[in-house]
């Protein structure tokens, strides 16, 4: 298991790593649309980091939450309702890595990927910053 004392600040290093991601694929997607592998190319990282995050988060993070949770006696209704939630969140993200899986597709979509990928990237800030004010400040409790 990851360092219970380093796991908030490595998933929120994570988070920063993504949003860098994000922001840059953005930008490049906004600008020359004949750039579709170097998109491609920043996909491919993007998936690998939050590919990453997701097996930290989910294997360790909310596992261990959960279990602390209980062990203390406290009501897991609502983290397991915001845990599914984020697990909507992630389907989406990955159906949509999935929709633009090599340079062939980005190229057929290009008109709508900048569009779709600004909605991954503002779901992608929501759910960290509900995340960074909510269930990791749990964390600290144990």
């Amino acid at each position: 298991m990851a360092d219970k004392k380093t796991l908030i600040t490595t998933l929120i290093s994570q988070h920063r790593i993504l949003q860098k991601d994000a922001k840059l694929i953005l930008e490049i997607s906004s600008g020359d649309k004949t750039k579709t592998t170097v998109i491609r190319t920043n996909l491919d990282k993007f998936t690998k980091d939050l590919i990453e995050h997701l097996k930290l988060e989910n294997d360790v993070f909310y596992v261990e939450l959960l279990k602390e949770m209980k062990k203390k006696g406290q009501d897991t209704t609502k983290t397991e309702m915001f845990i599914a939630e984020m697990k909507g969140i992630e389907k989406a993200v990955l159906a949509f890595l999935d929709k633009y899986k090599d340079v062939k597709s980005i190229e057929a979509g290009m008109a709508e990927f900048h569009s779709e990928f600004e909605g991954i990237g503002e779901t992608l800030n929501l759910r960290i910053e509900t995340e960074e004010a909510g269930v990791y400040a749990y964390w600290g409790l144990f």
